[in-house]
């Protein structure tokens, strides 16, 4: 039987886009309302199998109605520009869907819906969020009204609209003549809402009728009523959906072709919307599958051959023992016989040992550091490759995880990768940066860092000890045993029990903010230590133990490359990047780590200040540039400026909080956020932060510079050209617009210190080997890097760390490197 869905284009739009966290594709396009669009459209398809489907679409707000009414909809904000931009791909996933969209200039998308269901005498429902359509609800049209987002929807019938409003379809229009509707700016009857309408309707049953016995209603209301007559008639015709519009319009266009074919797919695919691209319900069982790439067993013959035959380009994945050769996917089988005749890892290695080190083939892989660390087992260096994932994050950094690559498309991405980093100017980062690292990196994860396990051993003993004296003191102070670990049982002792009271009445939560506020309470203070001293042992001493029970007394650390949004680099399994700093006993874990060399050493080398020295250099604010330049106090300094006095007068409070004031600026930091680090009031922030731009006006430009152009381009940028999309500035929500200009402030600073300190690396790696050092760049902690130097080379260790960091880039202000040199990494500072 044939049944015919209409919806409500920009309706459904809007609502996806609001129902939805910020989403976005992997060029930084937003996408949500594209997303949501397509799973309530899906979803209904899918259940209710209508025969034909048209969309109808708003062409522009200016109808025939802006005539009979100048203020028709004109109170309506702006329709953001991230969901603006996301009607066209709407209508181009439609378009792959072989759906039919509807929109005519002049008319809108009511009236296009109100016509079709009037022309239509077939069964029909009407997909929408507006409740004006109730109006066109007949015993063959039902009006679904979209709930909760898009998620779920109220079928309202005949039936159904008696229940929710005891009115008829006609009488839709009377309630919204009477009532006005505010999102529409139909003015109605001032005063009347819609409890005082329903009854009135119900009564007098149409607005002719109530005016034909306006005498017989008294009181204010019949004032109301008789002031704004006018006005109530005006907003029936407004609120009046056309059914009567000139435009063509042929049934047999919208016959619904589902399962979608392969270019919907391909649309889903291109969009990253992933769920649905694998969702084979959805799509044609006639669609020509795609052509499986032929996979066959890897024999010696083969691998002979491809060393033989492969001459510009060879696609490989080690991880999977996958190679691309001669258009068939060869792969290494696992020997489950018990006769060893299938070929080695070795075997395939060493097989392909000279495309490996050929200069002249490109290798293409999607984990070259992986593929170092398995080739350095058999002596094979890895020459002339393009690392796809490197590449990847290098044009799309923070907004794109790296999918999963089939082999046989290796050289296709390469070549678009390619492409793009030409494109986007970012041939200096992925050349001259990233793909050094790469190898850099592989010899740091080899290296590793030594732990002192003896001293472990010690501060495990000292935790353990620590842990059950302030259990028990806990558990005497409470006057019973509880798990201190679980904040709900920590919340009822504190709050229920011993009555405690936070500070201003606050909530009654155990969050580390509270309980610092009620830190002079001894019990409070306990639990406080419990948790700093069960985070260190469970987090690092537990951790390191387990490490080196399966691996000696060597920590190797894996460096991550593409994951941060900024260049940085993050340090996992473990991460060594995080080792405490603010209090002794977590500072005391640095004692463990030590040189593997006998009689070595751990030399430090830590960038000063290099993003407040980046923020005077690309602002050029001279106040900035010309204290750096004389070595004064950076924070005195600061501090002399925005509390004006002379800087052998400030005070180590005016310090801190200038500290705090210079290195907020950098992160775009707002009054309040600046008040809860200093413990100050929000006003006062506010003027420290005012003073400060007074006293450095072009930090100020700076900041709202970077917003300006990331805002017009779609990224930050830093010194040496690393980019970073930042579609959150075009979101229409005052949160994640805000965190978007945060990012654009802080971007340019913080990527271009994550750019310096891997060029860094790079020289220093470099001069190690040119003069042939057995010490070793095992570490890098942001600003600082970490080396284990071997007896006898410190003085050219340190020589090369202090050249090598400070000659990286020529700024307005010098580069300083402060150096550490001790037995351990805790030595060093």
């Amino acid at each position: 039987m044939n049944k015919l869905l209409i919806v409500d284009g920009n309706s459904i739009a809007n609502r996806a886009f609001y129902a939805l966290p910020f989403l976005s594709n992997h060029d930084g396009r937003p996408s949500g309302a594209v997303f949501g669009f397509a799973n309530i459209l899906i979803k209904l398809i899918s259940q209710e199998m209508p025969s034909h489907i048209v969309i109808a679409f708003d062409h522009a707000r200016k109808t025939f109605r802006n005539e009979l009414y100048s203020e028709y909809k004109m109170q309506r904000k702006p329709t953001p520009e991230e969901l603006i931009s996301q009607f066209a791909v709407i209508k181009e996933m439609l378009s792959c869907m072989d759906i039919k969209v509807l929109e005519f200039a002049g008319i809108e998308a009511d009236d296009i819906i109100g016509t079709i269901a009037k022309s239509y005498s077939g069964e029909k429902f009407i997909l929408s969020g507006d409740r004006d359509l109730l109006q066109l609800i007949d015993d063959r049209t039902t009006v679904w009204l979209t709930k909760k987002g898009v998620s779920e929807v109220d079928k309202v019938d005949e039936n159904r609209l008696r229940e929710l409003y005891n009115l008829r379809p006609s009488q839709i229009i009377d309630l919204k003549a009477l009532m006005g509707d505010s999102s529409d700016n139909i003015p109605g009857v001032k005063g009347i809402g819609e409890k005082t309408a329903l009854t009135l309707l119900e009564k007098y049953d149409n607005l002719t009728n109530l005016y034909n016995n306006i005498e017989k209603i008294g009181g204010k209301l019949q004032e109301k009523l008789q002031s704004d007559k006018d006005m109530a008639f005006l907003s029936r015709q407004l609120a009046t959906i056309k059914t009567d519009c000139d435009f063509e319009f042929n049934i047999d266009d919208c016959k619904l072709k589902f399962p979608f074919s392969n270019k919907a797919r391909e649309f889903f695919l291109a969009w990253d919307f992933s769920s649905l691209a694998k969702n084979n319900d959805i799509f044609s069982s006639d669609i020509e599958p795609k052509q499986e790439v032929e996979r066959a067993s890897l024999t010696s013959e083969v691998l002979a051959q491809m060393s033989k035959s492969t001459l510009s380009t060879f696609c490989y994945n080690l991880a999977k023992m996958e190679f691309f050769f001669d258009d068939k996917i060869y792969f290494l089988e696992s020997n489950f016989s018990m006769f060893d005749s299938q070929m080695s890892l070795e075997d395939v290695c060493c097989g392909l040992k000279k495309i490996f080190e050929d200069e002249k083939i490109l290798k293409i892989t999607c984990s070259a550091k992986s593929d170092i660390h398995l080739l350095d087992n058999y002596s094979i260096k890895l020459n002339n490759y393009f690392d796809l994932y490197v590449g990847e994050y290098v044009i799309n950094a923070g907004n794109k995880a790296a999918k999963e690559i089939p082999i046989e498309s290796f050289e296709s991405e390469q070549k678009r990768i390619s492409q793009e980093i030409s494109k986007q100017k970012l041939d200096f980062i992925y050349e001259k940066i990233e793909k050094p690292l790469i190898e850099i990196l592989c010899r740091m994860e080899e290296d590793g860092f030594k732990i002192n396990s003896e001293m472990l051993d010690v501060i495990d003993i000292e935790f353990i000890d620590k842990l059950s004296k302030l259990t028990k003191r806990i558990y005497e102070s409470a006057g019973e045993e509880f798990n201190i670990n679980s904040p709900k049982q920590v919340a009822h002792i504190l709050f229920d029990k011993l009555g405690i009271k936070t500070y201003n009445n606050k909530k009654q939560s155990t969050r580390a903010d509270i309980l610092d506020e009620l830190a002079y309470i001894p019990i409070v203070s306990d639990i406080k230590d419990f948790r700093k001293y069960s985070k260190l042992k469970n987090t690092y001493i537990d951790v390191y133990k387990n490490l080196i029970s399966t691996s000696g007394d060597i920590l190797h650390t894996t460096f991550n490359q593409t994951l941060t949004a900024t260049g940085r680099l993050s340090s996992s399994e473990p991460n060594l990047q995080n080792i405490p700093t603010r209090n002794d006993e977590g500072k005391n874990l640095r004692k463990i780590l030590v040189s593997k060399f006998e009689g070595g050493k751990i030399i430090s080398a830590d960038y000063n200040q290099i993003e407040l020295r980046l923020l005077a250099d690309m602002s050029g604010e001279e106040h900035l540039i010309e204290a750096y330049k004389q070595g004064r106090d950076i924070h005195a300094h600061t501090a002399s400026q925005i509390f004006g006095v002379p800087i052998d007068k400030v005070t180590e409070s005016q310090r801190r909080d200038a500290k705090a004031v210079n290195f907020g600026i950098i992160y775009g930091i707002s009054d309040y956020g600046l008040s809860q680090n200093i413990k100050t009031t929000r006003a006062k922030a506010k003027e420290y932060i005012d003073a400060y731009f007074a006293r450095y006006p072009k930090v100020k430009l700076f900041m709202s510079d970077n917003v300006k152009f990331a805002t017009e381009h779609g990224y930050a940028v830093t010194k040496f050209g690393r980019i970073r999309k930042i579609p959150e500035l075009q979101s229409s929500k005052y949160m994640t617009r805000s965190f978007g200009e945060r990012v654009a402030m802080n971007m340019p600073l913080q990527g271009t210190a994550s750019d310096i300190i891997k060029l860094a690396m790079i020289g220093v790696h470099q001069e190690f080997q040119s003069q042939n050092l057995k010490s070793q760049l095992i570490l890098q902690i942001h600003d600082e890097l970490i080396v284990d130097t071997f007896p006898g080379e410190e003085k050219k260790v340190e020589k090369i760390l202090k050249e090598q960091m400070e000659s990286v880039i020529e700024l307005k202000v010098p580069l300083v490197v402060s150096m550490g040199i001790g037995d351990s990494l805790y030595d060093c500072k």
